[in-house]
């Protein structure tokens, strides 16, 4: 059984997000939230585990100058896998 990582941020850090990270999904937080939650549906249907990682923009652009990686979305979902414990 595989381990789906998904980001648990606010609405506010989400528009933060949407300003700071190249490629973020640019839909309002209503919309970007139904939509994760409908991917979250269809790996649980595929048996596998969710795992919420609690993310902020503060947090992600220390990690982006520590590392030297862009502040691009494949930054960011690595980055999920990361603080995860992976």
């Amino acid at each position: 059984m595989a381990i789906q990582y998904f980001a648990k941020v606010t609405a506010n850090d989400h528009e933060v997000f949407q300003r700071t990270v190249k490629h973020y999904p640019a839909s309002s937080y209503s919309d970007w939230h139904l939509r994760e939650a409908a991917r979250m549906a269809e790996w649980r249907a595929r048996r596998h585990t969710i795992k919420m990682v609690a993310i902020t923009p503060k947090e992600f652009a220390d990690h982006c100058t520590r590392t030297g990686k862009p502040s691009d979305i494949i930054t960011f979902k690595a980055f999920l896998i990361d603080k995860a414990g992976f």
